[in-house]
């Protein structure tokens, strides 16, 4: 269903108050929504059959201003009236007054331009004060930037009275579909929202919220139906099929007996959300001296601590530990062991003090851990060994042992700041790429490269992001984990005069991928051997597919980025090409104390680095056009190819023929997009709906590892809800290997190229499949590749420059079936008469490039050195 009326001059604003028996209370709070400055507005009431005169009190309103809509009735109870309420709703937008409740003067009028001028956003949240029975203000509250993980792992809560809502969100969300756990609503709301919306803060107060003893919150069976119902709704987030289930807070280490079954980190980050939302409810009654409802959420926390034990206990018997992990360092492997060391000491302790110093059972597990601790040769002036003797000496007591306490509470911080990393990773893999790097901002405190890496990586996906952003972004990383190091002294490199063989070397994390082998394995053996030597560097041994394209191989995936760089320099290398980009395992650190005389960053990271020593970036003039600015922005050289930067070959890939097009026998076009769900933003949804609203009967194919968990295809079938198109429409595959990819094609008929992060293999291998691809071109880099590949494979129709070309592309393709099967059956001869899969050529473009690079640092011409060879 679709709501329109934001688009409206003055919007509609429902304004819900749900309330039974509260005369005393009612007149101020109607009065501050009927003096609002904004007139069209609708106070919808939902009574509950009151006695004391509330509902005459309503009456006389109404019949004053018809903007009062009422409805008395019985009903089970405020959860029963929150849900009716809300589904009376008419307006493009929705406050809540409820009757000890007041909204300040002119609040609405504010909440309605906040909404036009940001309108991906589906609810805004503000702060607002406290008063006592009479409305006297005594205290303020401060809500903070919404934030989902303090929401379900801290106490931090939305100012629910001081929050506006579009309803079309709420609609999003399913508002009108059942299925919701009505018994604590506000909750299923903001989690709903946090989930699959944009929810934002605003710093200003907005209403006043009374506090007097008989308020709802303050009844003791309201908020233990409450929290009952919370903990429900945890369980079904952290379900197999739920947000943070199906392995996504997944964090385990070594090796486990599968007779025993292990309980991994969600389990136990599913009993921390459980104590979390428990404590709130604790401290809510100790305040409000409940002294029996106290005392029962205390035992429900101590249970819930006990099962944590009992979990632990359980992996303590499963786990296996090895001796070391492959592929890892000293380093990395001192801090995997301390890791795994602390999981049993939170379990065991409790987060926060569970520990008791008469507790048998408590000291014979601390004993294990200090057996483990010897077992790994932790030296004993470590931090947590001390912490470990002197918390056994003291007793336990987490408070008997300061600098056990510090230890603790540091280590709770750090886990804190690691489930914000984790779920920034849910929100990438979903497209969320703003609520990622929101959850990525707050996991800054870490100073954990890898996690910073991630995040560079999701810039490049924002919908709506500049180079100037990204250049501040990766400056920042380059700034905290990549700077010179002085105490490394700069080799004098031996100068490439041209007389001997130039020695490349090629670095890349997933170097044994198909990516590499499409991209560079048959450019590698494609390189003149009398004139070029290549090394190879991974971390891992390559597949002879690939291997053989080196001279020399070399696995360095146990090496630190120090001895990294002595290897590379050992090895006498001129020119050093990083080709991970910023994925994990990138080289950019030993860079920037220079490998070589001449470093290049090109294939898997279309921006800049802004690392130091990194001189160049390999590009063409469709990508970084040479009139533009775009170098301004850059820290390297753009070195721009004559022709396309990348090259697909697809020779020795066995692929299928080039099939009919499905269309002719569906009698239906289907659109499709195979590339990653990390690349699929609500902007390129609305984008797609379109094209599908305007081709009747067509469908969208989308097929993504991503999409293999089943709470992802619900939100890709909520996000496309929005815009109008049903799930029917859709079809929602998992993720499959390759060969299951370049099958799928023989279902597709046309492919849509994403924003404003295109495909690359994806363009690649639908072009060689016969599907055409239309792309939009874009600002940065990132967006313009594809636009590059289709016009090296003869195909400059497909690239459009506005997004409404976009969608007239794609329709007119779907118009004429019998123009789209002659396209189809002719791309694949396209593709080879552009060159797109001539390794041989690509070859000789990459040397010619290095070559100038060496000749641009020695400042003289590359022909001159190509002469000396020759």
């Amino acid at each position: 269903m679709e709501i329109r009326q934001d688009k409206v001059e003055q919007p509609l604003v429902s304004v819900i108050c749900f309330c039974k028996d509260r005369v005393a209370f009612l007149p101020r709070s109607v009065e501050s929504v009927l003096s609002q400055s904004y007139r069209n507005i609708e106070l919808v009431v939902q009574d509950g059959a009151s006695t004391d005169g509330t509902l005459e009190l309503l009456q006389s309103y109404a019949q004053r201003d018809p903007r009062v809509k009422i409805v008395s009735e019985p009903d089970s109870g405020p959860a029963e009236a929150y849900w009716k309420v809300l589904q009376r709703c008419t307006g493009a937008y929705i406050a809540t007054c409820l009757s000890d409740e007041e909204l300040q003067p002119g609040v609405i009028e504010e909440a309605v331009r906040w909404f036009a001028e940001q309108p991906q956003v589906g609810a805004f949240t503000c702060d607002g004060y406290t008063t006592d029975s009479d409305g006297k203000i005594i205290g303020e509250f401060k809500a903070g930037d919404f934030d989902f993980v303090a929401y379900i792992f801290d106490r931090y809560c939305p100012f629910w009275p001081g929050s506006f809502f579009r309803r079309k969100a709420l609609l999003d969300v399913g508002l009108d579909q059942p299925g919701w756990n009505i018994g604590c609503l506000e909750f299923e709301i903001w989690c709903r929202l946090a989930r699959d919306h944009v929810v934002r803060y605003v710093p200003t107060p907005v209403s006043k919220y009374a506090i007097h003893p008989g308020q709802l919150s303050n009844t003791p069976k309201n908020f233990h139906e409450h929290i009952d119902n919370r903990l429900k709704l945890i369980e079904g987030m952290f379900s197999e099929d739920g947000f943070f289930g199906a392995g996504k807070l997944k964090d385990r280490l070594g090796n486990f007996d599968p007779e025993w079954g292990v309980r991994q980190d969600h389990w136990f980050r599913e009993i921390e959300a459980k104590i979390s939302q428990l404590s709130q409810f604790e401290a809510h009654a100790r305040a409000h001296k409940l002294e029996a409802e106290e005392k029962g959420f205390a035992r429900r926390i101590e249970d819930l601590k006990q099962q944590a034990i009992a979990y632990h206990e359980q992996n303590v018997k499963a786990f296996k530990y090895s001796d070391r992990q492959p592929g890892i360092t000293d380093a990395e492997w001192r801090r995997s062991l301390l890791d795994e060391l602390w999981k049993g000491w939170e379990a065991t302790l409790g987060v926060p003090h569970l520990a008791r110093p008469k507790d048998r059972g408590l000291r014979w597990r601390l004993w294990l851990q200090r057996f483990v601790t010897e077992r790994f040769l932790i030296d004993r002036e470590h931090p947590l060994r001390r912490a470990l003797d002197l918390a056994a000496r003291l007793g336990l007591a987490e408070e008997a042992c300061e600098e056990f306490k510090s230890f603790a509470t540091a280590r709770r911080a750090e886990r804190r700041f690691r489930l914000y990393d984790s779920v920034a990773r849910i929100y990438e893999s979903r497209g969320q790429i703003d609520e990622a790097l929101a959850m990525w901002g707050r996991a800054e405190p870490l100073h954990d490269p890898l996690i910073e890496t991630a995040a560079c990586q999701a810039a490049i996906k924002q919908p709506g992001a500049t180079n100037e952003e990204l250049a501040v972004r990766h400056q920042r990383w380059a700034d905290r984990h990549a700077r010179v190091d002085p105490a490394i002294p700069r080799p004098s490199f031996e100068a490439f005069d041209g007389r001997r063989r130039l020695r490349i070397g090629y670095h890349c994390s997933f170097m044994d991928a198909d990516t590499i082998r499409y991209i560079m394995a048959r450019a590698f053996r494609a390189h003149d051997r009398g004139r070029v030597e290549v090394f190879g560097y991974a971390p891992m041994d390559l597949p002879q597919d690939i291997g053989s394209g080196f001279d020399v191989s070399r696995n360095t995936g146990r090496l630190s980025d120090e001895d990294f760089l002595a290897v590379v320099r050992a090895d006498k290398i001129d020119v050093f090409i990083e080709l991970s980009g910023f994925s994990p395992g990138h080289r950019f650190r030993a860079m920037a104390n220079r490998c070589a005389p001449v470093q290049v960053s090109y294939l898997n990271h279309f921006a800049t680095s802004r690392v130091p020593n990194v001189d160049y970036i390999l590009s063409d003039e469709t990508c970084t056009p040479s009139d533009s600015d775009v170098q301004r922005h850059f820290s390297e050289t753009i070195f721009r190819f004559a022709d396309c930067l990348l090259c697909y070959d697809y020779a020795e890939a066995g692929c299928p023929p080039v099939g009919p097009l499905p269309a002719l026998t569906a009698k239906a076009v289907t659109f499709a997009c195979l590339g990653s769900g990390g690349k699929i933003n609500p902007s390129l949804a609305e984008l797609w709906a379109a094209i599908l609203h305007r081709v009747p009967n067509s469908s969208l194919l989308l097929q993504n590892g991503q999409l293999s968990l089943a709470d992802n295809r619900r939100y890709v079938e909520r996000l496309f809800r929005r815009f109008g198109i049903g799930a029917e429409r859709l079809k929602l595959r998992p993720g499959t290997n390759r060969d299951g990819v370049m099958k799928t094609y023989a279902e597709v008929d046309i492919s849509l190229d994403t924003v404003p992060y295109c495909g690359g293999n994806t363009v690649a291998e639908s072009l060689w499949q016969g599907v055409p691809v239309v792309t939009l071109k874009g600002e940065l880099f990132t967006g313009r590749y594809g636009a590059s590949l289709l016009a090296a494979a003869r195909c400059p129709e497909l690239i459009a420059e506005t997004p409404e070309r976009y969608i007239e592309i794609a329709c007119d393709l779907a118009s004429n079936l019998d123009r789209l099967a002659s396209l189809r059956a002719d791309l694949r001869r396209r593709y080879v008469e552009g060159g797109l899969n001539d390794s041989k050529r690509f070859a000789r473009s990459l040397e010619q490039a290095y070559l100038s690079m060496i000749a641009e640092a020695r400042n003289v011409g590359s022909a001159a050195l190509t002469q000396n060879r020759s």
